[in-house]
């Protein structure tokens, strides 16, 4: 049994010892492994949590949103296990990096897209790693695209940080564990956190950090990106950037790839005014994560799949043209400088995990969608919107009643969206957010909301005949999607 089956308190020693026991058993003894347990020591070092701490944060989470179902269908007495939003199944939630809700996937206790809910992590220990102190090191084999564990530890504001590892240093603690997840949040797991802390830097690593949304909140979880054989240390890239008149941490990672320093240098831009540097800090760091195209094989071979299979008869033309929408090209003129719609369906795919991320940040909200709007290529909005875009929308929208401002922005983007058919309105509700609206005493809100209802008045409504099961002979007939 994984930690997250376990009816005693999580700890940090009680999941290793768990963890350890459970691949002595599998995979015979460790003692045919190199190294020495050194868990116990370690975890002597911190106070153990389950979960992550936030402290004087709030959470971001939108309550139209939260997780939004799959559409996955599993029957146990006819399906293969995976096919209950497994790795290779078609989960979208687990394709956009988002775990699903057990009330509402349809999978229900079946559902294999749980791993941080679950704490289903792999069997590892803490060794000694030398010159590199403390390292993780794997007790069994792991395949590609195994979930390793969570980075867990104390989430506070960026500044609040900075605070701390003042304190810290002014205490001599010269070890300071902590990650940024983004929107000025830090994971700080100096004090108070889980053995994922002790995962080295390497410039060539097996493993991978990947963003995830949980219950509406951001969890951070490190992914192997390889196999990894039994017994093997267990790493990833820290990423870390410093500024150019820092002080380089020298790197003992040993892979062929290696710097000799850890991170790289960042560049100090020239000082613009403190809102107009805030936008173009954040939409660089959007520009980036969605340039990376940082996608698994699954993911990037399913968003492809997707992509290729948009429906131009389905979708067909909006039946609008793109003057109707100067309002939206005004809207957002203040975020439009770099001029960079997307691109790819892995562009498509970051930038719907990074819409999932960005419930009531403002600011972020602004920037993504001005990058909505500058994509010109229909088929890409087309597969956002098989990606659920157009639910995160809705729930901006709804999150967004009091603000017209806001609200205007969002409509603008709606309109800018290649919707052709009733079945899309209905399977994302947009309908039902955007209809109250027709009454808004915001002329501007008012006049955008009743434009939108009047042309999806007129949309057809589509039949598609759906998928059969593998293990279903029977054809199946038409019926209303």
């Amino acid at each position: 049994a994984t930690s997250g089956q376990r009816n005693e308190p999580y700890t940090a020693q009680s999941a290793a010892d768990n963890q350890t026991d459970k691949a002595t058993s599998d995979n015979g003894s460790v003692s045919d492994i190199d190294g020495t347990d050194m868990t116990k020591e370690a975890t002597t070092r911190f106070e153990a949590i389950d979960k992550n701490i936030f402290v004087r944060v709030t959470n971001d989470a939108s309550k139209h949103e939260e997780s939004i179902p799959c559409h996955c269908r599993y029957n146990p007495d006819t399906d293969d296990r995976w096919q209950a939003c497994g790795e290779s199944s078609d989960c979208i939630n687990r394709l956009v990096q988002m775990e699903c809700n057990p009330l509402t996937c349809p999978c229900g206790s079946h559902c294999l897209n749980r791993r941080f809910q679950k704490h289903q992590y792999a069997k590892v220990r803490i060794v000694d790693a030398g010159r590199k102190g403390f390292g993780m090191q794997a007790l069994e084999d792991l395949d590609t695209g195994s979930f390793v564990m969570e980075y867990m530890g104390e989430v506070v504001t960026a500044t609040e940080f900075r605070k701390r590892a003042r304190v810290y240093q002014s205490e001599g603690i010269s070890h300071h564990y902590f990650m940024s997840i983004g929107n000025g949040k830090v994971i700080d797991a100096t004090r108070k956190g889980c053995i994922a802390r002790f995962i080295n830097h390497s410039c060539g690593p097996n493993c991978v950090l990947q963003k995830w949304m949980v219950g509406g909140a951001i969890r951070m979880g490190i992914f192997t990106e390889r196999p990894i054989k039994r017994g093997e240390e267990i790493t990833f890239d820290y990423k870390f950037e410093r500024m150019a008149d820092s002080e380089p941490q020298p790197c003992y990672c040993g892979s062929p790839e290696c710097k000799g320093i850890i991170g790289v240098v960042k560049e100090r831009g020239t000082r613009l005014a403190a809102s107009d540097e805030d936008i173009d800090a954040d939409a660089a760091d959007i520009d980036e994560e969605i340039a990376d195209g940082a996608v698994t094989r699954h993911q990037r071979d399913d968003i492809r799949r997707r992509h290729a299979a948009v429906d131009d008869e389905e979708y067909g033309d909006t039946g609008y043209s793109d003057s109707d929408n100067s309002d939206a090209e005004r809207g957002v003129a203040h975020i439009r400088r770099r001029k960079n719609g997307l691109t790819s369906p892995e562009q498509v795919l970051k930038f719907v995990q990074i819409m999932h991320r960005s419930s009531r940040q403002t600011r972020i909200i602004g920037i993504l969608i001005g990058k909505l709007t500058e994509t010109s290529d229909k088929r890409l909005l087309k597969s956002l919107i098989s990606l659920q875009g157009l639910g995160i929308l809705r729930a901006w929208l709804q999150d967004y009643a009091e603000d017209d401002v806001m609200m205007i922005k969002i409509l603008q983007c709606i309109a800018h969206m290649p919707i052709s058919t009733r079945n899309t309105i209905e399977e994302s509700r947009l309908e039902e957010a955007v209809k109250p609206l027709c009454s808004d005493s915001d002329e501007n809100v008012s006049s955008l909301a009743n434009t939108l209802v009047e042309r999806w008045s007129s949309l057809r409504r589509v039949f598609k005949i759906p998928k059969k099961s593998k293990k279903d002979s029977t054809p199946a007939a038409a019926t209303p999607a």
